[in-house]
């Protein structure tokens, strides 16, 4: 780093630490007010606060950046209040510092969510240090939240683009005939107008009475039909488009989402490709609208695609009768929870193609980013991976079943009640084949 760069990051240090609100929590007063001291003289804005439950008032109000806990405190420990912080604000900082903790301890609390820890007695640099790492890892975190947003969406766009031709031609299929309706009501005027000049001759009465009575009103209701459906389609393509709010707490009629998946999809599909929707048993979920509708769309276009190399291969071989079925199953179901003893609800959804099916080799990468089983140049390999990690987002699963020749079948699990946002390291292991 030259000169100019490193003065340039010694001036706007004092503003970037000037914009951070940092809370302390310590039953000690004076060890609390030498924290606060050392964050004041760094530049930081911090206050303090004797005890978790007033420090768990300060946190509701959403304007703090980072939270310094000592662990031991009477009626409410550190572990305790950082529990409870999470449940409040899954993203803000903790750090830990005490002068009695062991590795058992730190580690409970690094499990719990703290990102650093600090044993008494301070030492100034080592604690601006931790201080400015947890800060900046939070916001590392927010700007990857964000990059992931964007992903997502540019996801959401590209599927609108492949969906876009069986779109425009579902679109034009009854513009045509409202557009041919109106040019023969339009015709029709034309050669009635003589008629109406002369509405003494009985003949040309009867005609237009038939014409006004029953020919008009047929060719307004199918006009009215082709505008609604136009309407329909156009809604549900501006539906799926829209980013989202983030928030997975909405009651979600999931057979409403699939209808508006279907309907999307189903504008591209070729008359040899059948989808079937089976329901039993279903109640709302907890979740977010669009986020599980950018997942149907994506395994439906996927069912529709594997198909369509399936009928090519079979009309390769002279087979030209076979037929493509995709089947979305939707059902609740109870759950055992061995932690807690209750018996959770569970949506499970299956999304079923009878396509090619997927050799085991590649079920294994099936969810990594940029993977993919289609022609270089179609599809950005990354519809899979963003569908897991909104299912993960869900609190769910998602599994496949694939046998080559039989076809393949997406397995989803949400629990009803919805989940926190939790982020997961692995990945499920992949059920074999049946």
């Amino acid at each position: 780093m030259n000169a100019e760069n490193e003065t340039s990051l010694v001036k706007e240090e004092p503003d970037y630490r000037q914009s951070k609100s940092i809370l302390v929590v310590d039953d000690d007063e004076s060890v609390g007010n030498l924290v606060v001291k050392l964050l004041e003289r760094a530049g930081y804005h911090s206050l303090l606060r004797l005890d978790g439950q007033s420090a768990l008032e300060v946190i509701k109000d959403g304007k703090l950046d980072l939270v310094i806990t000592d662990l031991r405190m009477p009626e409410m420990d550190g572990i305790e209040l950082i529990r409870k912080i999470k449940k409040i604000n899954e993203k803000l900082g903790v750090i830990v510092i005490t002068g009695y903790g062991t590795m058992e301890i730190f580690i409970e609390a690094i499990r719990e969510g703290a990102s650093d820890f600090i044993v008494k007695p301070i030492e100034k640099d080592q604690f601006l240090n931790a201080v400015d790492r947890a800060l900046h890892r939070k916001e590392l975190e927010e700007s990857l939240l964000a990059r992931t947003q964007q992903l997502v969406q540019a996801e959401k766009m590209a599927t609108v683009g492949v969906l876009s031709a069986g779109i425009a031609h579902e679109i034009n299929n009854p513009n045509t005939f409202i557009r041919t309706n109106l040019q023969l009501m339009n015709e029709y005027i034309k050669r009635l107008k003589p008629r109406l000049d002369d509405l003494s001759v009985e003949k040309n009465v009867k005609s237009l009475r038939e014409i006004i009575l029953k020919e008009f009103p047929d060719m307004i209701n199918e006009a009215l039909k082709g505008t609604e459906r136009i309407q329909k389609i156009v809604a549900g393509v501006k539906h799926y488009a829209h980013k989202g709010d983030g928030g997975f707490a909405e009651n979600v009629d999931i057979r409403e989402v699939i209808g508006h998946a279907v309907t999307l999809v189903r504008a591209r599909l070729r008359k040899h490709i059948t989808i079937t929707e089976s329901y039993l048993n279903l109640k709302e979920i907890k979740g977010e609208f669009s986020k599980l509708e950018q997942v149907f769309v994506n395994l439906l276009v996927n069912a529709a695609d594997a198909i369509e190399d399936k009928v090519k291969a079979k009309r390769a071989e002279g087979d030209t009768g076979f037929m493509g079925l995709i089947d979305v199953s939707a059902t609740v179901i109870e759950g055992d929870d061995l932690e807690t003893g209750a018996n959770p609800e569970y949506l499970i959804l299956t999304f079923y193609d009878n396509g090619p099916g997927i050799a085991q080799e590649k079920i294994k990468k099936i969810f990594d980013p940029f993977f993919t089983t289609k022609p270089v140049g179609v599809g950005t390999g990354l519809g899979l991976y963003i569908s897991y990690e909104i299912i993960i987002q869900h609190g769910g699963e998602i599994t496949i079943q694939s046998e080559p020749g039989e076809g393949t079948a997406f397995i989803i699990k949400l629990p009803v009640e919805g989940a926190s946002i939790k982020k997961q390291s692995e990945k499920p292991e992949q059920e074999k084949p049946a």
